[in-house]
Parts: C-alpha cells; sequence; structure tokens
C-alpha cells in the first residue's frame, strides 16, 4: 500500500541528492509529461540583470550544459574543509569555553557580558568560526548576533558559516539574521553549504537549503533544486503490521466445560469463545513520499525570474522539468553568456 505525505509550504525543507550523489533516470525526449510545458513569449536574455544584486560578469557552467541522463549533478561549489590546525582547533575551544563560562554566564556582569559580546565579535579567525558556533549555538539573542556579524566580517569562510547557520540552525530567527548577512551574488562557501543541505538525508535541512537557494537567488542551484522538490522517505523498518482495520460482528459460543464436583453435587463450568465475523484489513508495507515545499517554491521563483518566463505549470514533475531545463533554459543561458562575453570584450 503507498502512503504519499506532503510537506506543507510553510514548513522547513530525504533527500533526492542523498550521498552526494542523484541517480536519475529519465524517460526519453519523446514521452509525454503528465503536466504541459508553459506556453509564455521568449524570455529575455538578460532577465536576472533587473536587480544589480543578481548580476554576474559570465553565467555559471553549471547552467551552460544539459542535465545529465544518469550519474550524480555537479557540485555548485567544491565542498569546504574546515581551515586551521587541530592545535588551532583545541585553542579556540578552550578560550570560547571560558569566555562562556566566566563572562557570559547568569552570575556575569553587564559590563563583563560587553567585553565578551565585543571579543566574539573581533574574531574573524576562519579557523575559530567552528569551535565559536560549538561554544555559543545555544546562547542567547545577543551572542548569537555577535558570533554572525564575526562570520560576516570573515570573508569566504564566514560566509560558509552564515550560510551553514541559515540552514542547520533551529531558531527561525537566528537563521534569518545569519541569511540577512549573506552577500549577493552568493559566494563559493554559500553555495558549498546550500550544495551540501540539498544532498542531506534530513528533510528539513533540505528544505532550508532550498530556501536559503532562493533567498540569495543562487541560480547555480536550479539543476539541484529540480531534483531535490521530491524524495522517498527511506527504508521502512516496520516489523509486523504496519496497522489494521477490523469491520465485524463477535460472536460468542460454549467452547469447553469444565466439571465442577461438590459433597453430594456435580456441575459444569462453561469456557466462552469467541469468532469475528467480517473483514479485517492489514497494512503491512508503505512507501512514503516526501515533497519538499520550501524547494518546490524557490525553484519556481528563481527560474520564473531568471527566465521571464513563468515555470510553475511544472508543477512537481521532474521530467517535465528536466525537459525545460534542457530545451529552453541551458540555450537561453548559452546566449546570456555569449551576449555578456561580447560586452566584456567591447567594454574599454
Amino acid at each position: 500500500m503507498r502512503t504519499t505525505r506532503l510537506r506543507n509550504r510553510s514548513s522547513s525543507l530525504a533527500a533526492a541528492l542523498a550521498s552526494g550523489a542523484l541517480v536519475m533516470a529519465l524517460a526519453p525526449a519523446s514521452a509525454a509529461a503528465p503536466h504541459p510545458s508553459p506556453s509564455t513569449p521568449p524570455p529575455s536574455p538578460d532577465a536576472a540583470a533587473r536587480d544589480p544584486r543578481f548580476r554576474r560578469d559570465r553565467v555559471p557552467p553549471i547552467l551552460l550544459q544539459p542535465l545529465p541522463t544518469k550519474g550524480g549533478i555537479p557540485r555548485m561549489a567544491p565542498p569546504r574543509k574546515r581551515p586551521g590546525t587541530p592545535d588551532q582547533w583545541a585553542r579556540f575551544d578552550a578560550t570560547f569555553g571560558t569566555l562562556r563560562t566566566r563572562s557570559l554566564g547568569p552570575s556575569s556582569g553587564p559590563k563583563a557580558r560587553e567585553s565578551a559580546l565585543a571579543t566574539i565579535r573581533e574574531c574573524t579567525d576562519p579557523a575559530s568560526f567552528e569551535s565559536m558556533y560549538a561554544a555559543f549555538r545555544g546562547g542567547k539573542h545577543d551572542v548569537m548576533i555577535a558570533m554572525l556579524d564575526a562570520f560576516a566580517a570573515g570573508g569566504g569562510e564566514g560566509q560558509y558559516a552564515l550560510a551553514s547557520v541559515a540552514i542547520d540552525h533551529k531558531d527561525a530567527a537566528v537563521r534569518a539574521e545569519a541569511t540577512r548577512r549573506i552577500a549577493l551574488p552568493p559566494a563559493d562557501g554559500v553555495l558549498a553549504a546550500i550544495d551540501d543541505g540539498l544532498r542531506s538525508d534530513d528533510h528539513d535541512r533540505v528544505d532550508r537549503a532550498g530556501i536559503l537557494a532562493g533567498a540569495t537567488h543562487a541560480i547555480e542551484a536550479i539543476p539541484a533544486l529540480i531534483f531535490a522538490q521530491v524524495a522517498a522517505g527511506g527504508p521502512d523498518t516496520t516489523t509486523g503490521d504496519a496497522g489494521w482495520i477490523a469491520i465485524g460482528k463477535t460472536i460468542n459460543y460454549v467452547a469447553n466445560v469444565i466439571p465442577v464436583t461438590g459433597d453430594n453435587a456435580a456441575g459444569f463450568q462453561p469456557v466462552i469463545g469467541s469468532l469475528i465475523e467480517g473483514v479485517v484489513m492489514r497494512v503491512q508495507d508503505c512507501v512514503v513520499t516526501v515533497y519538499h515545499g520550501g524547494v518546490h517554491d524557490s525553484l519556481v521563483a528563481m527560474s520564473t525570474y531568471d527566465s521571464g518566463g513563468d515555470t510553475s505549470a511544472l508543477a512537481w514533475d521532474m521530467r517535465a522539468w528536466a525537459k525545460w531545463f534542457n530545451e529552453k533554459y541551458v540555450p537561453l543561458k548559452q546566449r546570456e553568456d555569449q551576449e555578456l562575453a561580447s560586452a566584456a570584450a567591447a567594454a574599454p
């Protein structure tokens, strides 16, 4: 029996890109898609130039090639490695642990707290960021803001840290503050964090990565977003029946009698049995499909804006999305990239 679960669009976002690779099995181009392609006028090549924050000197290479018919979607940016050395990490762990205990505890005075917050803001060494987050991730709002300010001043590694917080942190207010500090267009560190999030097995993490991609207009994520919209819920580890429904009536009868004897007396004690007459439906197997609403909404909004044509009619059909990407979007971006190259060559 197949069960489908729909995540509503307000929920935070398994990944179709699990374990770093999405295996695609696209039907031949002649296969009919359940949803028709949108009928729109030809998109404008400079659609993405309408907002100066989204302008790029060249089109990202990942958007210039059709989707692969097998294997995995290429990464938007290389995976990040933690900067620094184990000795540095240990020193930062100790420093921030002491700072949290002595200056940011309940018994700390206002001056000590302000001094500690200033110290956090001034610590922009990329090797310190992971230790800082581990020490202060459960702290009060002012501590989190000071930490995010330090990340924002920390260059490319700081951008990666901000994007990681925007995806992984449980507090929506902290995620919003981290997103607000991300520079546009998104740097490679932000793209790496989004890529990691979309390839996660955690559905909420996938959804939040999709939301961040939309918030930062990370058009490099469009191929990954297409296939992260829908995912299997994971293997069913249930033993026995997952559920059952019985419709019927119970009939009682005497199944046995037990002799009972006494002084100058004898008798029998009846044993009552029961029969159920009717129908029992047993659910022994379930398949769960998860729809990532945040991923889908970001994909529709970003692809519509960047292509100049409404893509909402593609709905949740990944084959239709793949056809749109290969036959409409890639040629559009190739023309746009040629125009950008010509403009750059003609510039004084």
